[in-house]
């Protein structure tokens, strides 16, 4: 019975969160408290959280009361969860973050642009297991869409690689955590995850001209 259940368990494949309005709030509710990722960033960015600095980088989370630091001639582009729009900044600047939206240091609120944006689709991978509040056996995406591997596992990964349904043929792989490919459209492709201790994740995506996600971002842990 035991083996019968850890094979089931190690058969499960990566389970999708998609925020988007409502979603979004219950997103930035969830263990990690994000209100936020980085749509863009140029120049040096420093977020303070959790008692530590870390140098901002593309689709990174911020968390709810991160501490913003723009050195001179840096440009940041965030998009706000709960706003569901791109908020810009330039440096030299300082500034905070909340659910609410985005303060200077002194004290001054940032005007979110006119351009909206999309939550992003959350996927994490826990000792093989994967957990979200609700599952995903197929994420839907667009045609260009963002994807980003972030390992918090001990181990590294080996390869992340993008196939076709039938895994066949590569579509593109990772250079480094992040890929944009391009996707035909009523396309199904197979993301897999090599963990590089014989393990594999996997998580199928639907390409579709009406989808208008956010990006994806899967954690390994």
């Amino acid at each position: 019975m035991t083996t019968g259940i850890l094979r089931a368990l190690a058969a499960l494949s990566v389970v999708g969160l998609c925020v988007t309005g409502e979603s979004a709030r219950l997103a930035a509710q969830d263990g990690a408290s994000e209100v936020a990722y980085v749509e863009t960033v140029s120049g040096r960015v420093v977020a303070f959280a959790q008692g530590k600095p870390t140098l901002l980088d593309v689709l990174d989370l911020v968390r709810d009361g991160t501490a913003l630091t723009l050195q001179a001639d840096s440009e940041l582009r965030l998009c706000h969860y709960r706003l569901g729009r791109l908020l810009n900044l330039r440096g030299p600047l300082r500034a905070s973050i909340t659910a609410a939206g985005l303060t200077t240091e002194d004290g001054k609120p940032v005007a979110a642009s006119a351009e909206s944006c999309a939550a992003p689709v959350l996927s994490l991978l826990q000792g093989g297991v994967v957990s979200r509040k609700v599952t995903f056996t197929t994420v839907d995406v667009s045609l260009r869409p963002i994807i980003k591997v972030v390992n918090q596992s001990k181990s590294p990964i080996r390869q992340v690689a993008l196939w076709d349904d039938l895994r066949q043929n590569v579509v593109v792989t990772f250079e480094g955590n992040t890929a944009r490919p391009k996707l035909e459209a009523d396309q199904s492709y197979l993301l897999v995850v090599d963990q590089g201790d014989g393990n594999e994740s996997k998580i199928t995506l639907k390409a579709s001209a009406a989808t208008r996600s956010g990006p994806l971002i899967l954690t390994v842990r």
